[in-house]
């Protein structure tokens, strides 16, 4: 044992041998016996602080083979083919551990202790991390640790700092080297397009010391025609190089399939990270809103996911900056053409900056929608164009929400609020309309003749929406009541504005429509609905999942690589509000299979070969890693416990 443990095992046996007798002699009667007792509670809590201490004990023969324990990578990584070509990495661990009797197989955060003949046909892990299956594997006795692994190991160095500060003598098994390969780290598209409309697909690919100066990149559609493609330049191994493709979606409206392919000369062992499928979903109008920023402002950042809470299609984000309009999504370039048309057919128009400095176009996109929420800026007054409202200069000082809510088609959530914690708002203006009405109204210092938050108002067939202040992402910019009314307060105003309006399907769609090796499916329940059910069959019709979340819950569903169809249901009040189906898919790809991942043995000093194991001739094992202790231990408490049933102390 170490000097610190010696240290540590006198100390505790004096203060447990001196509690003990304290004990007995002062809380106890001093009956027949009362020293035996005394004396089996002193041993008993003696052997228990030796267990903790954990002293090392010779162990000889088979015990001491038990110390030394397989640790197997069980990530996606070790599916990989090997440089000869001849089997995968997995396949060769498999059969490299079998003169062990302890195996640990390791990747995710909870490590899985297994036999050496029901090891799974595959890698089950979409991750490479060692530190969880040394913890595990210490705690059960093992110090001599054998690794087993093709070198992609994400927490490396933390996993040695580990073995170096509880003891563990960790060796690595390297498998063989992969080829030097090339792979699609990540696709960025559109999720959603308008018929008619181009979209623009990012492309990004990562090398691994490959070969060759130029790969070319494809995209391709269901019927294997290609989209649109490219030439890039190799990166230098561990590097990314980024491409952008451009090709127009006309014809058939629904989800489209595109697949993003990969090609070199050079030498790619691994084909699973050459081909990248996404979707779009095409229609001919807009489903979600279209929201135009006059100013750069934080308001956008913290809006626009609220306003997706609404509908499935995406909120499409524009700024006006430099006499020009960009898209939020990726800052490019859009004709103010087309901007037009999209606001013209979306279900709702969310106008923010906007003043009596607004240009003429955005003026006329104000005048000429249904729908419309304008976010007020500037320093003096306007007129909204074509609402018959006056929107008055805005007012100095710091204005904050009153506690009390008029009543209005949102106060039952107002209501539900803290108003009175909520950080102020600044340049609030009155508002002058017919047939408006406010939800909530803003004092200045908390006292004085209130002014409207927001105001609402109808013509006919036609709503509005105007929020007489600035400043309302201080009140989602920190958690609390002031992010709550944030969130209740713009979805409650978009949905009254896109009611009978809205085109959106309830929710329906999954949260990512395709998911790498590993990743689940998930869809959540939007707010309004009671629950929702979701039902997955195979591309050849069998049924692969059927589930049931409830309100202000999700449903993750974990699924092999295929492709997929969706069914899903909304409920509220026990009836079906809305239904939708579409496609869903599970990739063969994953991050593990990429080249250029950290490395075990990249710049360590570390043993790559192991000796066969000896006959135990002078190794230890920890005490705690016995049987025998703990059965000391029970006997020594039950003993004490006869002799003080025996001596009337019970």
């Amino acid at each position: 044992m170490s000097l610190l443990q010696w240290i540590l095992l006198l100390v505790g046996g004096v203060a447990i041998v001196g509690y003990t007798g304290w004990w007995y002699r002062t809380r106890e009667e001093h009956v027949s016996g009362w020293g035996w007792a005394a004396a089996l509670r002193a041993a008993a809590l003696l052997t228990a602080w030796v267990i903790l201490v954990n002293p090392l004990l010779p162990a000889g023969g088979r015990a001491a083979r038990r110390d030394e324990v397989a640790l197997l990578d069980a990530s996606y990584s070790m599916s990989r083919s090997l440089a000869a070509g001849r089997a995968s990495a997995w396949s060769l661990a498999a059969d490299s551990v079998a003169r062990f009797e302890q195996v640990w197989l390791f990747g995710g955060s909870v490590p899985r202790h297994g036999m050496v003949d029901s090891l799974p046909a595959e890698p089950i892990y979409g991750e490479s991390r060692l530190v969880p299956a040394l913890r595990a594997a210490a705690a059960a006795g093992a110090r001599r640790l054998v690794v087993f692994t093709d070198g992609v190991i994400t927490d490396a160095r933390e996993s040695l700092q580990e073995a170096q500060r509880r003891g563990l003598t960790l060796s690595v098994v390297a498998l063989g080297a992969t080829i030097p390969g090339l792979g699609i780290s990540a696709v960025r598209g559109p999720s959603w397009i308008q018929d008619g409309d181009t979209a623009e697909v990012d492309v990004e690919i990562v090398a691994g010391g490959a070969g060759g100066d130029s790969a070319r990149i494809e995209i391709g559609d269901e019927q294997n025609r290609v989209r649109a493609g490219a030439w890039v330049l190799v990166p230098e191994a561990e590097r990314f190089s980024t491409v952008r493709l451009r090709f127009p979606i006309t014809g058939r409206t629904g989800y489209r399939r595109f697949t993003v392919r990969l090609s070199t000369d050079a030498m790619d062992a691994e084909p699973r990270d050459d081909r990248r499928p996404f979707y779009v979903r095409v229609t001919e109008q807009p489903e979600g809103p279209v929201l135009i920023s006059l100013q750069p402002d934080w308001e956008p950042s913290f809006l626009v996911p609220n306003l997706d809470r609404l509908t499935d299609a995406p909120t499409t984000a524009y700024l006006w900056l430099a006499d020009s309009l960009v898209n939020l999504d990726g800052y490019r370039r859009v004709p103010r053409s087309v901007v037009r048309r999209s606001a013209l057919a979306a279900p709702l128009l969310v106008m923010h900056g906007f003043g009596a400095d607004a240009p003429e176009w955005a003026r006329d996109l104000v005048e000429s929608v249904s729908r419309v929420l304008v976010l007020t800026a500037g320093r003096r007054g306007f007129d909204l164009p074509g609402w018959e409202v006056r929107v008055g200069s805005p007012a100095a000082g710091e204005w904050y929400a009153s506690p009390d809510v008029p009543s209005s088609p949102l106060a039952l959530d107002l209501s539900a609020v803290a108003i009175d914690e909520l950080p102020p708002l600044l340049a609030v203006r009155t508002v002058r309309a017919e047939r408006s009405w406010v939800p909530l109204a803003l004092q200045r210092a908390r006292r004085g003749e209130p002014r409207p938050a927001i105001a609402f108002g109808i013509q006919g067939r036609r709503r509005f929406a105007l929020a007489a202040a600035e400043g309302y992402w201080r009140w989602a910019f920190r958690p609390g009541p002031g992010r709550q009314l944030y969130r209740t307060m713009w979805t409650s105003v978009a949905g009254w504005l896109l009611a009978r309006e809205s085109r959106g399907r309830g929710g329906l769609e999954p949260r990512r429509r395709v998911v790498a090796r590993g990743e689940e499916l998930r869809w959540t329940v939007l707010e309004g609905l009671d629950s929702l059910t979701i039902a997955l069959q195979t591309e050849a019709g069998q049924q692969a999942f059927a589930g049931t979340a409830m309100a202000g819950d999700s449903l993750a569903v974990s699924l092999p690589p295929a492709r997929y169809r969706y069914r899903a249901r909304a409920y509220r009040n026990d009836a079906v509000v809305a239904a939708g189906e579409g496609p869903a898919e599970v990739e063969a790809f994953s991050d593990e299979l990429l080249p250029g991942v950290i490395s075990l043995t990249a710049g360590l000093v570390i043993p790559t070969s192991v000796a066969a194991p000896s006959d135990g001739a002078g190794q230890s094992r920890g005490l705690a890693t016995f049987g025998w202790p703990y059965l000391v231990l029970i006997a020594l408490f039950c003993a004490e416990w006869a002799v003080r049933r025996v001596s009337g102390l019970l």
